[in-house]
């Protein structure tokens, strides 16, 4: 079982302690051991109750939507579908990290890599 979970709050990316992380108005599908965990989190309970976080349960045996892509080609659209994914992935972790630390207080330019801005959180953790 997989749930879909929509975030609609004012960051831009919201991270639950490392189990998953929610990028506003993107939805983000997990599993149901992490539903189960986040089910126990009180301020994910908050969000539900606030209607900031949408959670919609979907059953394995439901079709899965086919990837949109104008471009054609043979293996056109499951690459464009991948590469879309990986870099919607990319973009999420990037957002999580620098909402992460901005929340810390700590500055950073907008054109450092995530590996950069990885490694500046780190050592604010430390």
């Amino acid at each position: 079982m997989k749930y879909s979970y929509l975030y609609s709050g004012s960051n831009a990316a919201f991270v639950f302690s490392g189990l998953a992380t929610f990028s506003n108005g993107v939805a983000a599908l997990v599993d149901e051991d992490v539903h189960k965990q986040l089910q126990k989190n009180k301020f994910a309970k908050h969000l539900l109750e606030t209607g900031e976080l949408e959670v919609e349960e979907i059953a394995d045996d439901e079709p899965k939507a086919a990837p949109k892509s104008g471009r054609g080609g043979k293996g056109g659209k499951q690459n464009d579908a991948a590469t879309d994914a990986a870099k919607a992935a990319g973009e999420t972790a990037l957002a999580a990290v620098k909402s992460e630390l901005t929340g810390l207080g700590i500055t950073f330019s907008y054109d450092e890599s995530l590996e950069q801005l990885q490694a500046k959180l780190s050592q604010a953790k430390e």
